[in-house]
Formats: C-alpha cells, sequence, structure tokens
C-alpha cells in the first residue's frame, strides 16, 4: 500500500486525477456528435452506440468527482493559509476567470455554435433532399409532397406514429419545417391537435418556439390547448420564451434552417394569443413583450426568473457552482473555527461504509432532477445566477465530502483502497444496471422490475455509481500516481485552460467532418488528439507565460538551460 504525503505536501494524484476530469470532459464533448440517439446539436454520419455509452458514462461521474477534488483542495489551503487566503486565491483562479470567460469566451461559443450549427443543419437538408418522398412520410412531410404524403396517409397508423428519430408527430414535424398546406392537410385529415411528442410538448408548443406564427393561429383556431404543458411543466408560451441559442441547438438537431428575427417577428405576433403567465425571462422576444404586452408580468417576477432561469454562465456553470461552494464552505470554516471542531468517526469517511450514509443522502436532490431518457445518466446543471436548489445539494455533497476527506488526514491510503474489485464491479455491474433502468438500452430492465420502479431504480444505481467510480478513481491514481510526474504536472496546469478554452474548436472541428465517411471509432479519437494538440499549443505559447496563465494556475518562470524543458512552478495552482 502506498504511503500518503503529509497534510502540507502537495497531493500529486489528486492533482491528476483533477486535470484527468478536465481532459475527459474534453473528449466527453467530442463524442456527443457521435453518441447514438443523443439530442446533440450536432450529428456526425457515423453514429454509434459505444459512443452513446461512453458519454452518459463520464456524464454520470465526471463532474461529481472533480468537485469532490475540488473540496479537497478548498480544505488544504484554508487549512494551510486560513480562510482570507483561501477566499482571495478562489477569487482570482475561479470567480474572476469565470466573470471574464462570460464576456469573452461565452461569445465564441455562440459564434461557433451557430456556424456549426448551420452547417450541420446544411447537411441534414442535402441528405433529406436525396431522400424521396415516397420514401416514407417524414421525408413526404420534409420535402412539402403533399400526393406522396397522401399516399402514406393510407395507413391509419400514419397519423399517430412517432418520428423514429426525434419521437415527434407528423403534425409537430410539419410546423417545425415550416410545411403550413401539409399541416392543414394532416389537420384535415384527423390529425389530433393536442398530441404530444415523446417530451409531452404539442404541435402548438413547436410553431411558439420557432415563431410559426400563421401555423400557430390556425391551431389555435381549430382548438389547440394553451395550458398544455410537457415534461417539463412549460406551456407553449414558456417555449415562445426561449433563448435564440436553445433554437439554434434544436433547430440543429433538426436539421432545420432558422432566422433570428423571423422566430422573433413570428412569436411576437403569436404571444399575445398564449397569454403571458408562464413568459420566461431569457430571450430578446421576452423584453419586447414585457415592454408591449398589456399582461405582462410584474417588474419582481422577471428579476426573480432572470436570477433563477436565465442560462447567463452556460459552460462555465462549473466554476460559477464553486464560487458558491466556497462562499457556502466559508461559513463552515468559520463556525469550524470557532468551536474547533475535528472530524471525528474517520472510518466513516474513509471505510467502504460511507456509500451507507453518503448514497442515501444523495438520492435527495437526485430524486428531484429531471428524467430524460435519451440522454442517459448523470446530474442536472445550473446556468442561473442562483442555481437550483437541488442541483447545489447534489454538488455540494461531494465538494464537502473532499473537504471532510482532507481533514482525515489519509496517509495510509484507506479511501479508494479496495479499488482493484470496486472499479471492475462499477464498470460491470453498477453503471450497466444504472443506465438501464434509465434508459433501457439493454433490453432487460422489463424482466428485473415492474416499470413503476424503473425511476427510482435508475436514481438509486446513478448516485451508487457517483460514488464508486469516484472512489474507484481515487484508489487509481493513488497507488500509481503519488510521486510528481514533471509530464503530468505539466498536463495537470494546462488542463484548467483547455478545458475552459475547447468548446468552440470542439463545435468547429464536429461540424467539419461530421460528413466525412469514416467510421467513429477514427473520427472520435483522431478528432480529440488534433484538438487538444492545439489546445496544448495555445497554452504553452499564448497562455501559460502571461497574465492568463497568471491567472489559472499562478506565476510560472520560463525555463533557462539549467531547467527542465517544461519549465518551474514557482506557485502552486
Amino acid at each position: 500500500m502506498s504511503t500518503s504525503p503529509t497534510p502540507d505536501e502537495r497531493r500529486h494524484d489528486l492533482d491528476a486525477l483533477r486535470a484527468a476530469a478536465m481532459l475527459l470532459g474534453i473528449i466527453y464533448h467530442i463524442s456527443l456528435s457521435f453518441a447514438e440517439g443523443f439530442p446533440w446539436f450536432i450529428q456526425d454520419v457515423a453514429q454509434s452506440k459505444s459512443a452513446f455509452i461512453f458519454q452518459t458514462w463520464v456524464h454520470g461521474f465526471r463532474m461529481p468527482l472533480f468537485m469532490l477534488v475540488s473540496g479537497f483542495f478548498t480544505a488544504m489551503l484554508w487549512r494551510q493559509k486560513g480562510l482570507k487566503a483561501l477566499l482571495w486565491h478562489r477569487c482570482r483562479r475561479v470567480l474572476f476567470p469565470c466573470l471574464l470567460g462570460v464576456v469573452t469566451l461565452l461569445p465564441m461559443v455562440t459564434l461557433a455554435a451557430a456556424f456549426a450549427s448551420e452547417r450541420n443543419a446544411a447537411n441534414k437538408r442535402t441528405a433529406a433532399k436525396a431522400e424521396p418522398a415516397s420514401a416514407n412520410v417524414w421525408a413526404a412531410i420534409q420535402l412539402g409532397d403533399a400526393v406522396a404524403m397522401d399516399a402514406h396517409l393510407r395507413n391509419p397508423a400514419t397519423l399517430t406514429n412517432l418520428h423514429p428519430t426525434f419521437h415527434l408527430t407528423p403534425l409537430t414535424w410539419a410546423v417545425l419545417n415550416g410545411q403550413n398546406k401539409i399541416a392543414v392537410v394532416l389537420l384535415d385529415r384527423g390529425a389530433g391537435i393536442n398530441e404530444r411528442n415523446s417530451d409531452g410538448g404539442t404541435a402548438l408548443h413547436s410553431a411558439a418556439f420557432l415563431g410559426r406564427a400563421e401555423i400557430g393561429n390556425l391551431l389555435l383556431q381549430r382548438g389547440a390547448n394553451i395550458h398544455s404543458k410537457n415534461t417539463a411543466g412549460e406551456t407553449a408560451l414558456a417555449s415562445a420564451g426561449r433563448d435564440f441559442e436553445t433554437v439554434q441547438f434544436i433547430s440543429g438537431i433538426l436539421g432545420i434552417a432558422v432566422d433570428r428575427t423571423a422566430v422573433e417577428e413570428g412569436r411576437l405576433a403569436l404571444i399575445p394569443r398564449l397569454g403571458s403567465k408562464d413568459l420566461p425571462s431569457d430571450g430578446v422576444v421576452t423584453a419586447k413583450v414585457n415592454a408591449e404586452s398589456p399582461n405582462a408580468w410584474k417588474r419582481g417576477g422577471i428579476i426573480q426568473l432572470a436570477l433563477t432561469e436565465w442560462p447567463i454562465f452556460s459552460v462555465l456553470w462549473f466554476l460559477w457552482m464553486l464560487v458558491w461552494l466556497v462562499a457556502i464552505f466559508s461559513i463552515y470554516a468559520l463556525v469550524v473555527e470557532r468551536f474547533r471542531w475535528r472530524v471525528r468517526g474517520h472510518w466513516l469517511v474513509l471505510s467502504p461504509a460511507n456509500l451507507l450514509w453518503l448514497v442515501p443522502l444523495t438520492l435527495i436532490p437526485a430524486t428531484m432532477m429531471s428524467p430524460v431518457e435519451i440522454i442517459g445518466i448523470g446530474p442536472e446543471t445550473s446556468m442561473s445566477i442562483i442555481p437550483m436548489p437541488h442541483v447545489l445539494l447534489y454538488y455540494m455533497l461531494f465538494f464537502f465530502f473532499g473537504a471532510l476527506y482532507y481533514d482525515c488526514d489519509d496517509r495510509a491510503g484507506r479511501l479508494g483502497s479496495s479499488w482493484r474489485w470496486l472499479l471492475p464491479v462499477t464498470l460491470i455491474v453498477i453503471f450497466p444496471l444504472a443506465l438501464e433502468f434509465s434508459t433501457g438500452s439493454f433490453g432487460f430492465r422489463a424482466a428485473l422490475l415492474p416499470p413503476k420502479f424503473h425511476r427510482p431504480a435508475s436514481v438509486f444505481f446513478q448516485s451508487l455509481f457517483a460514488w464508486t467510480m469516484s472512489f474507484a478513481c481515487i484508489g487509481l491514481f493513488r497507488a500509481t500516481l503519488t510521486r510528481e510526474n514533471r509530464t503530468l504536472r505539466y498536463l495537470s496546469d494546462s488542463a484548467y485552460w483547455l478545458y475552459l478554452a475547447h468548446l468552440p474548436l470542439c463545435f468547429v472541428g464536429q461540424a467539419i467532418i461530421s460528413p466525412w465517411a469514416l467510421p467513429a471509432w477514427i473520427k472520435l479519437p483522431l478528432l480529440s488528439l488534433v484538438l487538444i494538440a492545439l489546445l496544448l499549443l495555445t497554452y504553452q505559447f499564448l497562455v501559460r507565460y502571461t497574465w492568463l496563465g497568471r491567472m489559472l494556475n499562478g506565476p510560472r518562470k520560463r525555463p533557462s538551460r539549467n531547467d527542465a524543458p517544461n519549465g518551474i512552478a514557482i506557485a502552486s495552482p
């Protein structure tokens, strides 16, 4: 068994583990375009079930593990240098990069997403045109071929069957594609006007979402229910308030071209007939409606929704979540310092018995998270100024466990010491059960439990998986990476920048290679290697020895002739 460093020494294994979580996050985002059935706005022609399983495996534990390790290092810094030093350190390394990223990185992400979405949509439109209208009713609707659609409608089930990929009704598919005449024909032939898609939404939700005012008004005239809610509890009016970035994301998945002006003008024409009670506060349309509609919400309600629902931090949400967690930790630290508390009962933290209290606690916020089968497993994210309480509580459990772990002074390496059997059990038993009860991917959940127990079983195994996978990784890295390695240290230092900067390149790269006629097992590692190599070059020559590098990782001294090629760190990140 390896010997742990003293509390004041650097934990090279956890440094490497935190970096691995970030690098794994890059590969995770790249894999989404290859994941068969996953609703990513860039759909590669080489879809793979293996890529879907991989991405859901990563999502199930990566960010909880990251928060656990962050809690450990937060407690370490507090114990070594005090609360004031901790808060200033976290401001420089977390808060300031987060706020800077909102005004610099996020616009770049938006531009890259717009480019990728339009390119992906164009590829899909080209593929759709190549498919004859006679092939199926979905092609007939998308091409606006009424004659071919009429032939398909001779089968009565055609009106009620859902799209094989997007799980939409024929009427919703016509609305989304802007095929108004086809929509009228479908209604005349008996299509249910309030028939639901797999997400619980109706054709009216889709008309409001894309600003299809003409067909939206027709649906209302024909008796569409404005109070109908989807599985997220949203009415059509709420769909009309979604931000344009979300519109681009969804339309990219569907392969539909959208124009921002047309969407906003169509929404403005349709919204007065939908009411204003459920209108969210994000997007340009909402601001116009609030100014023009006599039934607009009071200012206090708008501010509340802006604080709790507007996804201002987007891909930087994890940094903002850390800001909240450090703020809560500072209160904990003040109480601990005041009463001079120390962790007792180390066996409850370090032994496998920790699962007996960690998993039940995790079930509380996990049960509150929305089940979305097509996404797989893993926790929700919260991108607003005020995080969703259950998401904050979920990550707070991992963060504070990490803090408790530091105070346990685990020099013997007890936590995760059973990784040699825990890792295979987690991969072979716990993860497949979590995925199966969540999505039915393997087709055996009905044989194990009745349908009413699938959701509780899914939540339980997802919670168990997040902890066992985290502990197995801690044990594995403890056993193999206890001593300092300059190459791994360099990767650890660079991982923060790599993760922050990867999404624009990821989107563009996915869009460029998506039509290539190569299998996913070639394109996924190829794109991963190219992007990480490019990001490493930007880190070395544009970030490491600059003010930005000092903000992210502390000062670095350029190597002299007697230094190692990677340079010498003069302040730990």
